[in-house]
């Protein structure tokens, strides 16, 4: 019986679209015949109720009470011992001496001193192509760990086609130690009653709805200005509420809103539980994803799942992922992405139509098959 474990602390907090991918990942694994999977966190004291966050995983979790993860981190390097110090292996015939065959690691960078074999996932070349969307000490932490962690994989795992070829052209890892597991709809939960929904967050009209981290290179001034122009060309009656936590060098957003005429019309709600977001996808005229570059992109797919229409840009990943099932603009164009949400919210047969292609095309993407091949993948580098 193989040990395999899985950094799950991305799955903690609020989470990025990082810790979706950790989250489901985990949520839907299940031991086999020949591999037993265990989860690893730290939680400094056991301060943190990570219940809710792991609620449905249900492989065995190991906790480290040591350090607070982030001490951790800044002081790997330092530490005597190795990170399987922190973590045994959970299950019925563990023991103490007992560490993990295989570590996935799912945020880009592998901790040193670790033993057994090693995976690691690189979900997307931001830092590379657009590094100054990066937030300062993640690119540091990046920057600083991305070579020992690509030269201490096993297997290098990411989230598309796109971003195998990106790390192939801009690490020059060989095609053969690359492997994609992609993403899929994160549809957990229900849906909370829109009356209070709307009552909470002020939302008295139709509306856009954008979801996700507020930060460059998800590209909001720009669907700012993209909003005025449809404000001012075809006096939509249309909101643009805007939901997710604030990142990090939002300085144009939060420029591009303060000068925008229709300033009044734009609710930024913050950070959602999952409830909320379902039923505010489920009741938005349009989605709207105008990003500059993804490695995957969970959003729309989601958006898919709850039968709203998608607004997309053409770049990165995006067509791979939204196929036929998106109209597509240039993010860069204000201009572009305005005349894409116009040619949805003016046309309701257009809109029917992506309603119905996003229905399937979000069907193609499954955790259960991500999964399935993960376990393939494992086998693999173990038998290697």
């Amino acid at each position: 019986m193989y040990n395999i474990a899985l950094e799950l602390q991305p799955c903690c907090g609020k989470r990025t679209g990082i810790g979706v991918y950790t989250y489901e990942i985990a949520r839907h694994l299940t031991d086999t015949a020949d591999m037993h999977f265990s989860g690893n966190i730290f939680n400094f004291r056991g301060r943190n109720d990570n219940s809710s966050a792991l609620s449905g995983v249900e492989i065995p979790i190991s906790e480290s009470r040591v350090f607070p993860y982030g001490i951790y981190r800044r002081m790997w390097n330092l530490l005597p011992f190795s990170y399987e110090r922190f973590f045994g292996v959970k299950g019925e015939n563990a023991t103490d001496n007992d560490y993990a065959d295989l570590s996935i690691f799912f945020n880009y960078i592998v901790p040193p001193k670790i033993r057994g074999k090693v995976m690691t996932t690189i979900h997307d070349m931001t830092y590379v192509r657009y590094p100054e969307t990066v937030d300062v000490r993640n690119m540091r932490r990046i920057k600083g760990g991305i070579d020992y962690s690509v030269k201490r994989s096993s297997r290098i795992l990411t989230v598309s086609e796109f971003s195998k070829r990106e790390i192939m052209e801009l690490l020059g890892i060989p095609e053969d130690k690359i492997e994609v597991v992609y993403n899929a709809a994160s549809v957990f939960g229900g849906y909370s009653d829109f009356k209070e929904i709307a009552e909470k967050y002020r939302i008295d009209r139709p509306y856009l709805f954008y979801v996700g981290t507020i930060e460059p290179r998800k590209n909001l001034h720009s669907l700012v200005k993209a909003f005025d122009l449809l404000k001012e060309r075809y006096h939509i009656p249309h909101s643009l509420v805007i939901a997710g936590a604030k990142g990090w060098r939002e300085d144009a957003f939060y420029e591009a809103l303060s000068e925008s005429p229709s300033k009044d019309d734009i609710n930024l709600i913050g950070y959602v539980d999952v409830n909320e977001k379902n039923t505010l996808y489920k009741n938005a005229t349009a989605f709207l994803f105008p990003s500059l570059y993804e490695g995957f992109g969970i959003p729309p797919l989601e958006a898919m799942h709850h039968n709203c229409p998608v607004v997309a840009s053409n770049a990165a990943s995006l067509p791979e992922v939204c196929g036929e099932a998106a109209e597509y603009i240039d993010p860069l164009d204000a201009e572009s992405i305005a005349d894409g949400i116009w040619k949805v919210i003016s046309d309701e047969a257009f809109a029917r139509d992506l309603r119905e292609k996003g229905i399937e095309r979000e069907k193609l993407f499954t955790w259960e098959s991500s999964v399935e091949e993960l376990k393939s993948i494992c086998k693999e580098v173990l038998s290697e």
